[in-house]
């Protein structure tokens, strides 16, 4: 059983995949901002994070939250999945193709709406690899 958090303003959507992915035998947290999050990863890291791009005030909060995870040394490690509406708002085509070491860095990508199995699998994918 892996420790997954779930960090997205879309309360429903946070809790619909928590508890699709604590079905699928997963331990799941969530947070609804990216306020005060690295220190709250770091202060109890989970074995993956699964991040949406865009929030209230900031469209790009989630990328901005994965470059600060990679500069603290106690997360700099911690797998990252986007999840996240973004081509659906603002079109442009980002896909894991994008993934970069310094703007998009993150272990890999999936769009919403969530295919809760897709999900699932790169989770384990990730995980295993590791």
């Amino acid at each position: 059983m892996a420790r997954l958090m779930i960090i997205d303003d879309d309360v429903e959507i946070a809790g619909n995949l928590a508890a699709m992915l604590k079905a699928a035998g997963h331990q799941v947290d969530t947070l609804d901002t990216t306020r005060d999050a690295e220190d709250k990863l770091a202060a109890n890291p989970p074995d993956l994070l699964v991040l949406d791009v865009m929030f209230p005030g900031n469209p790009a909060a989630g990328f901005d939250l994965a470059r600060r995870i990679r500069k603290t040394a106690k997360i700099e490690r911690l797998p990252i999945i986007l999840l996240t509406a973004i081509n659906q708002e603002f079109p442009a085509d980002f896909s894991a193709r994008d993934i970069d070491k310094e703007w998009m860095p993150v272990d890999d990508f999936v769009e919403k709406p969530v295919d809760v199995h897709v999900l699932n699998r790169k989770i384990e994918a990730i995980l295993s690899s590791r």
